[in-house]
């Protein structure tokens, strides 16, 4: 009877000392709630800032902040301070990234990176911006970005947020590769001009640099940087003859012009 009696009051105690921890777990809860609420707590319309990088502006400033802070523990910027130093902040379509920097002061100030165009094309008086997966990002009346500007071609498709096409299926990958090794050989180009045979026209600083028929133009654009480097800012512009060039050490001729490009 005694050790039945010992092992009443062992569980009396032990179920005393869980109810202790229990009620000690849920006032510390309570406790670090009523802190968190009180201090840690944001406003999302006055403690959040939303900045777009780009020109296109798809996504509204609550779109944006939605896809960033849209958990429970996002309305208490400690918490997203801490979530978001181990995790990835998510994005969206037709965005290369978001960043979110949480500031002592306790503000959240998120940064929308949207895809860069590298390119456009002018159709119907505008000019339509395309980034480099080929995907038309935006639309403006002048091309106020100053980028190479696609002349020329026939187009199966041109809607906004989608990949353009060109009549000729293939003519579409010879302009992005065009582009690329534009950006690539850091050349400013005003425009890209198709002919009646697909035989490409570049122009570069009022110079024309006739480049034929081809799948790539990888070793004229590389020599084209080189041409530009020689001649620098010079009022006289030139019209380079580059159909039959093949290597880098391969001849130039070159005579006088007056036609200037589209700028």
């Amino acid at each position: 009877m005694a050790k039945v009696v010992r092992l009443e009051r062992k569980s009396e105690k032990f179920l005393k000392f869980l109810m202790f921890v229990l009620l000690a777990v849920l006032l510390l809860s309570i406790l670090f709630f009523v802190i968190l609420k009180k201090k840690y707590r944001i406003d999302p319309e006055t403690d959040v800032s939303v900045t777009v990088i780009g020109m296109s502006q798809r996504y509204t400033e609550k779109e944006i902040r939605d896809c960033v802070l849209n958990k429970w523990y996002h309305n208490y910027w400690i918490l997203t301070k801490w979530y978001y130093k181990y995790k990835k902040v998510p994005t969206l379509p037709y965005l290369e990234k978001i960043t979110v920097n949480v500031t002592r002061e306790g503000k959240i100030e998120i940064r929308a990176y949207e895809k860069m165009p590298i390119g456009c094309i002018q159709e119907m008086n505008f000019f339509l911006y395309f980034d480099a997966d080929g995907v038309i990002v935006s639309s403006k009346t002048e091309n106020v970005e100053k980028l190479p500007v696609i002349t020329g071609l026939t187009y199966s498709r041109v809607t906004m947020y989608q990949t353009f096409e060109t009549e000729k299926s293939n003519l579409a990958r010879v302009v992005m590769n065009i582009v690329r090794q534009l950006q690539k050989s850091e050349i400013t180009a005003s425009e890209i001009h198709f002919g009646e045979e697909d035989e490409v026209i570049l122009w570069c600083d009022g110079n024309r640099f006739d480049l034929g028929t081809r799948d790539a133009y990888d070793v004229q654009i590389t020599m084209i940087r080189g041409i530009l480097d020689r001649i620098g800012g010079t009022e006289v512009k030139y019209e380079f003859h580059m159909e039959n060039v093949e290597n880098v050490t391969d001849n130039v001729n070159a005579t006088r012009i007056e036609r200037q490009s589209v700028e």
